[in-house]
């Protein structure tokens, strides 16, 4: 849908009013993703109706304007609305959250981008609250089931907490040395995709694009520096993405030039193929730099790979993940392991339904830890 936004501006200069009229094409597009989950955490099963954090239910509108003097303004609104999270909802600990008692808590309302930017032969320059250079350097991927599988795993399932394989399949927390103990230790904080630094108040740079390859630098509000590269194109009958991203940290109050485990760099990137024959397949690497490191502590890491087949609008794949010694606060070697398989159906106009079941295996050392199984089937409508 495209509908045109008239408007008119007046400035008075010494006495003068000048007004001129602008116009602009704006495209008013979104999604409703919503997705039915149910997991089986080693003790108990839950089933919860959920919005699909992988591609979260969202609204916006982006317009651009070819200006005299060669260059082209645009703008960009985007706001998403998550009122059961498929990446926080958890077990029936939390009120409005995995319980059959009461609906799910009201929508909550976010900015995912809110900036402006100028273009011109030489690139492009966009500011405000946006994607940093390096976002998405780590989910290239052109495998397919999109709607539920990529490197983020944590997306479906992430706020479910790991339970241990003693004293009554308690409920895990916060990692320690000693042992996982009653508390808050989830899928989401043992798996990160390093997925460059997401978005933020920033100013971004893009490159032109020459022969599929582009530039990107920015920096964020705080002071976080990103630079990555960029590659879209096609070798024979092979389509091929990939991306490489690096990300420098700035000091805050809690990563200070003394704080222990000190965040200070991430390195992160993929690569995707896919032939015509309809089978692709990606991989997805990054690691973090820490500084000050307590005795022990490693520096984080994954691991991703996925394979699958498409033909007509069906797709189906699989993939694996390992996500490793990503509780910096923690000495004991510990890691999750992830594997999963789902298909996926696109309808046309939009309209797609997919359906995944995912496990995650926590290993930890010196600790009996329960496996946690998710299914989900989600259905996304575009507009």
């Amino acid at each position: 849908m495209k509908k045109t936004l008239l408007a008119t501006t007046a400035l008075a200069v010494s006495g003068f009013v000048a007004g001129e009229a602008l116009a602009v094409d704006v495209e008013l597009y979104g999604q409703v993703n919503k997705a039915l989950m149910m997991v089986d955490d080693g003790s108990n099963t839950d089933f919860s109706v959920v919005d699909n954090d992988v591609s979260s239910t969202r609204f916006g509108m982006k317009g651009s304007q070819a200006l005299d003097n060669g260059l082209t303004a645009s703008v960009l609104f985007e706001g998403e609305v998550q009122d059961n999270a498929s990446n926080s909802v958890t077990q029936n600990l939390t009120a409005n959250q995995s319980t059959a008692a009461s609906d799910p808590a009201a929508a909550a309302f976010s900015s995912r981008h809110a900036r402006v930017g100028l273009a011109g032969d030489w690139g492009a320059v966009f500011v405000g609250r946006q994607s940093t250079a390096s976002d998405s350097v780590s989910e290239q991927d052109m495998v397919g089931v999109g709607d539920l599988m990529y490197s983020g795993p944590a997306d479906i399932g992430g706020g479910y907490k790991i339970r241990t394989s003693t004293a009554g399949n308690a409920l895990s927390a916060t990692l320690t040395d000693s042992a996982i103990v009653s508390g808050s230790t989830s899928v989401g904080t043992m798996a990160d995709n390093y997925d460059g630094n997401s978005r933020a108040n920033a100013i971004r740079y893009d490159s032109p694009i020459f022969n599929g390859f582009q530039g990107r630098a920015s920096i964020a509000q705080g002071g976080d520096m990103d630079i990555a590269g960029y590659y879209n194109g096609k070798v024979q009958n092979v389509a091929l993405k990939a991306a490489l991203g690096y990300v420098m940290f700035n000091d805050a109050a809690a990563n200070g030039p003394s704080a222990p485990n000190k965040l200070v760099s991430q390195l992160s990137g993929s690569l995707t193929a896919a032939l015509d024959n309809g089978f692709a397949g990606t991989v997805a690497y990054g690691n973090r730099s820490l500084d000050n490191k307590t005795t022990g502590t490693d520096d984080p890491s994954f691991f991703y790979a996925k394979v699958g087949y498409s033909w007509d609008a069906f797709e189906i794949a699989a993939d694996y993940g390992n996500y490793n010694d990503q509780v910096t606060s923690v000495t004991t070697d510990h890691e999750l392991g992830t594997f999963g398989f789902g298909g996926q159906y696109n309808l046309g106009n939009g309209v797609s339904v997919a359906g995944m079941y995912r496990n995650y295996d926590a290993d930890v050392t010196g600790i009996t830890t329960e496996d946690i199984g998710v299914y989900a089937m989600s259905l996304r409508v575009k507009f």
